[in-house]
């Protein structure tokens, strides 16, 4: 998916589940969100302090929080779902604080982390994208956005690996593309629906993630 698609994918996802949802009034809740972000921000802000308007916005003046207490609930999944329930779970998070950032020109990406999905605000102007060195992936800093958007330093991240038993490989460290994201969207959901024992609803899910991984391999 281009950049500007992310939210297309979950909205996608999202009218699978709900084919006569009102995809207009998703779009209108996101533009009034992004709004509100948009009028505390101003171009002398560093990376941290834009980060903590989102995150005020977001967390504090609307009330999101990841949903701890029903975690694998489908719903979690459904961008329409975690609108108006305020709850997600990191991955339905991040798509949102990502969707919102990026419309407002700010560089904060996905991070495909194993059992976890976090962001990184990226230095564009960075020359070590390429590199193979998670030190020099041109990443600022991290953010978790199930825990209210708060700042995760690389450390973090190795100390999570290392719990895992995972290796440091530098896929963990950079962004992760578009594709990806919805990607694992559903993969959330057809565990989600598996853990229901809804076995029509996995079915269903697969055949819309083999079509998704074709036609996004066009």
């Amino acid at each position: 998916l281009p950049d500007n698609d992310l939210l297309e994918g979950a909205l996608l996802v999202h009218q699978f589940q709900y084919p006569s949802c009102d995809i207009d009034e998703i779009r209108h809740q996101i533009r009034k969100i992004r709004q509100d972000i948009w009028l505390e921000l101003n171009d002398s802000l560093t990376a941290f302090e834009q980060v903590n308007v989102i995150n005020h916005i977001l967390y504090t003046v609307y009330g999101f929080e990841g949903n701890k207490k029903d975690f694998v609930s489908p719903q979690n999944s459904f961008i329409g779902d975690v609108l108006s329930q305020k709850k997600g779970n990191p991955l339905s998070l991040a798509i949102l604080y990502q969707v919102l950032a990026n419309s407002l020109e700010i560089p904060i990406y996905g991070v495909n982390l194993p059992n976890h999905f976090i962001l990184c605000y990226m230095d564009e102007n960075h020359c070590g994208m390429d590199n193979d060195d998670p030190d020099e992936q041109g990443v600022l800093f991290y953010i978790n956005p199930f825990a209210e958007g708060s700042i995760t330093l690389i450390n973090e991240i190795d100390a999570f690996l290392f719990h895992l038993n995972l290796p440091q490989e530098v896929k963990y460290y950079r962004p992760c593309n578009n594709t990806e994201i919805i990607n694992r969207m559903i993969t959330n959901l057809i565990f989600a629906f598996t853990q229901q024992d809804n076995l029509s609803k996995v079915e269903s899910l697969k055949q819309l993630q083999e079509a998704f991984t074709a036609a996004a391999s066009e």
